[in-house]
């Protein structure tokens, strides 16, 4: 604005500069012709000065002209523009004097005289500066609100402990609100007493606090469930369900026959919530908000008593309080509670009050339920977790106790065989002999991989990791598992590469590992043979050993949990070629024991391969990492 009246007056200064010069030029012209004349006739001397003196005039009239519209062009003009745009901005229609048409003017088809126009501005910008001051207050109002529901999202939010949870959600609104107490009541389906309670207060406490937030927040308690008689289930209705308790203890007190009979005494249940907790007024409140399921609010308490006496606002006036506002929560069209505000003063509810509220109030639902879901989740994981280890101590314990008596058939089934028992076998009792002794070779090997699998699971199997020669490692698995492979008519092969450099890992382990996977291969080929490779990742340092066969193939979707505990590709595989599905677990976590990665490429009907690779001994990440 203020370059704005600038402008206009250098230019009007300019304008009025090059008029007066126009002006003075041509009085000059005029005025020397006619000074000449008078000189020429001797003419008097004030006519002279009339003579000058009328064309003066005469030169000015058309100079005041041009200087007025000069002004018409450079002032009214901008100003009636910018009191349109003014108009414009406000969307006010303003009382302005009626305009003028001028025909001499190049501009707008009408124009305000100076005083007019600068008066109609002067008006205009009045409204303008109220109706920008109205908005700044919305906008401030509108800030506020967006602040506070930033704080109860961020106090919703930060914690998932349901006690904490709901202290912060009590606290949060009472410093929101300004007021002196808030309390929140949870109840559970079909119950008449709420489960869980939370106070605050804004009353100064009684004894001195141990830190300044105490008093500047506030007192906040909270009580939930102490006596554990609840079930936090959170299910679509969100509903606490009771959990079936024993009846109360009875002591019964016995005194002697000859003073007086038995007498039996039984003690008084412990309330859920502490009575100085529940209070008469909060449980009215929270009734009647979640029945209508709205703000339930009462802006002048004692204006609402004289006239209508009802209960809980004589209990209000008792209390001290001058406004109440019950609010409910509600998740899903389900009541779960409700949150009661009280003020010293009548507070009048505005409508930016009951937004918060309900904004409040569906987020507190919302952060409570995940609460009780967090809780639900947590309690279930702790009872897999123990019934996990039950399972795992329960296989340890039998598989230990199994092994003795399998390892004392086998035994004394051999010695049959071999004939150090007097008496000759007939063929079929050797057979037979025979077939208890693979059985009995059969379970003890089942015994040791879930043996195996049960320390795996509760991290006490040790693993010696030492610099190998994985060549003599693989030529013994080899020369193990060719017999079974010749009794099926396959071949078994071993490719090495010239140099086979030394790998970082348990000599047993691994030859259980290759066993595992040779074993599967032979038992899944029907025709073809085994291929077991070696190949140097030099970029990755480490050794790959892949187990190649022409056997059934695995269809992709079994290929996601072949390598689950007593998982196979399907029954049907199950039951023709027999085994207990622990064999690639057991591989699998031996190889990532010993800092490994297993993998599988397969194609129904075209074969398998297994493989996993080992880090090398001499490994620069290795020796980083060390």
């Amino acid at each position: 604005m203020r370059a704005m009246v600038h402008s206009l007056g250098a230019k009007l200064i300019l304008a009025a500069g090059l008029i007066c010069l126009l002006c003075l030029s041509l009085f000059l012209a005029l005025s020397w012709p006619l000074l000449s004349y008078f000189s020429a006739h001797q003419t008097a001397f004030p006519h002279v000065w009339l003579a000058l003196a009328s064309l003066l005039l005469f030169t000015c009239a058309p100079g005041f002209l041009l200087l007025s519209i000069a002004v018409r062009q450079l002032v009214n003009r901008p100003l009636s523009e910018l009191l349109s745009r003014v108009e414009q901005s406000l969307r006010l229609p303003l009382s302005l004097p009626p305009r003028t048409p001028s025909a001499t003017s190049s501009g707008p088809p009408s124009t305000l005289s100076p005083g007019d126009e600068l008066g109609a501005l002067s008006q205009a910008f009045q409204q303008l500066a109220s109706a920008l001051a109205h908005q700044d207050a919305e906008s401030r109002l509108l800030t506020r609100q967006l602040s506070d529901l930033l704080s109860m999202s961020d106090a919703l939010i930060s914690t998932l402990n349901l006690e904490h949870l709901l202290a912060e959600i009590v606290s949060r609104l009472g410093v929101i609100m300004q007021v002196r107490q808030v309390s929140l009541l949870l109840y559970g389906r079909d119950q008449p007493a709420p489960w869980a309670v939370a106070l605050w207060s804004n009353d100064p406490p009684r004894t001195e606090p141990l830190t300044g937030e105490t008093s500047r927040q506030g007192q906040v308690r909270v009580y939930t469930d102490p006596r554990a008689d609840i079930t936090l289930a959170a299910t679509t209705k969100m509903a606490a369900l009771p959990r079936p308790m024993p009846p109360a203890p009875r002591r019964r007190v016995i005194r002697p026959p000859r003073l007086q009979a038995a007498v039996a005494r039984v003690e008084p249940p412990h309330p859920r919530i502490p009575h100085e907790a529940l209070r008469e007024l909060d449980l009215l409140l929270a009734r009647m908000a979640m029945q209508k399921q709205k703000i339930a609010y009462g802006e002048d308490v004692q204006a609402i008593y004289q006239e209508r006496q009802e209960r809980w606002a004589r209990l209000a006036l008792e209390a001290g309080y001058g406004a109440v506002i019950a609010t409910p929560l509600l998740l899903q069209d389900e009541t779960i509670g409700a949150i009661m505000l009280y003020s010293e003063r009548p507070y009048q509810l505005t409508q930016r009050d009951t937004f918060l509220l309900s904004t409040a109030a569906i987020q507190a639902a919302m952060a409570i339920q995940d609460a009780l879901l967090f809780a639900e989740v947590k309690e279930k994981n702790v009872a897999l977790e123990r019934a996990n280890q039950l399972k795992s101590q329960f296989l340890a314990t039998v598989t230990h106790e199994l092994r003795a008596p399998l390892h004392s058939i086998i035994s004394y089934g051999s010695l049959l065989v071999d004939g150090f028992v007097e008496g000759a076998l007939t063929p079929e009792q050797e057979e037979h002999i025979r077939f208890m002794i693979r059985r009995a070779e059969d379970l003890s090997h089942l015994v040791d991989d879930m043996l195996d699998l049960s320390k795996i699971e509760a991290d006490r199997l040790e693993v010696r990791l030492e610099p190998l020669a994985i060549e003599g490692c693989l030529r013994e698995v080899v020369d193990q598992l060719r017999p079974l492979a010749f009794a099926r008519d396959l071949t078994l092969q071993l490719e090495l590469p010239e140099e086979l450099p030394r790998v970082l890992a348990d000599s047993y382990r691994l030859r259980q590992v290759l066993v595992n996977m040779v074993s599967n291969a032979i038992k899944f080929t029907e025709r073809g043979g085994i291929t077991i490779r070696c190949s140097l990742l030099e970029r990755y340092d480490m050794l790959r050993i892949a187990v190649h066969d022409s056997g059934i193939g695995i269809s992709p979707a079994a290929l996601e949990y072949i390598f689950e505990a007593f998982r196979q590709a399907d029954s049907s595989t199950a039951r023709k070629f027999g085994g207990t599905g622990l064999g690639l677990t057991i591989a699998r976590k031996l190889v990532e024991l010993q800092g490994g990665e297993v993998f599988v490429e397969s194609m129904p009907g075209r074969g398998s391969i297994f493989s996993f690779v080992l880090p090398l001994a001499a490994s620069p990440k290795l020796q980083s990492r060390s």
